[in-house]
């Protein structure tokens, strides 16, 4: 058994959970989630992102990691089909991106038949202890059980643990985008900064 995986409880997110899984996003996923924070409009998560990650609760997709102890949500994973509703350039500009990653890694936009992980965070008071690893592992066995159909769970990365993560539980990396590489249609460079965002892909 991993270590520390039995201080940790995991199960899908529901409605009831919306105040805390908002919270967490906004306290350890998006200051720390290099689109966000590197993009020319500012820093700040713009409420129509973090409202389509919110949408994941209808679907039950959204995993939580609680400490075994007391309840606390210490981890969150988001995945599942999803249509995103965008009303502002940022997150406009941030799907924009994706989808041309998604075109470098597989030569069209993403298929509906993939099933795709929106967001992993884990509180950085409780890293190193597997949760982002299990929180992974719940999204895949959730789509064998409830989406057979899917073909594939796709993901992206912005850091090197992120991506070693990925690696581990068997994923391949399918593509990569930097910053750099990515203009608007006016020749303007949209996140500004040298980062770099990769593409990886489980077949089921």
């Amino acid at each position: 058994m991993e270590p520390g995986a039995l201080d940790y409880e995991y199960a899908p997110a529901t409605e009831a959970d919306r105040a805390e899984v908002r919270q967490a996003l906004a306290t350890y996923f998006y200051p720390e989630e290099p689109l966000t924070l590197a993009h020319r409009d500012g820093p700040f998560v713009t409420e129509d992102d973090m409202e389509n990650a919110l949408s994941f609760l209808a679907q039950g997709t959204t995993i939580l990691a609680r400490t075994a102890a007391n309840g606390e949500l210490v981890g969150v994973s988001i995945g599942g089909p999803s249509a995103h509703e965008i009303t502002t350039r940022k997150l406009a500009d941030i799907v924009a991106f994706l989808e041309m990653l998604d075109v470098r890694a597989y030569g069209f936009a993403r298929s509906s038949s993939a099933y795709h992980v929106y967001a992993l965070a884990v509180h950085p008071a409780h890293r190193a202890h597997s949760i982002g690893r299990r929180l992974m592992e719940e999204q895949i066995a959730l789509v064998r059980a409830r989406w057979p159909a899917f073909a594939a769970v796709t993901v992206e990365t912005t850091g090197p643990g992120s991506g070693r993560l990925m690696g581990r539980i068997g994923m391949r990396e399918t593509g990569r985008l930097s910053f750099a590489d990515y203009r608007d249609a006016a020749g303007d460079q949209v996140f500004l900064g040298a980062g770099e965002v990769v593409a990886w892909e489980m077949k089921l």
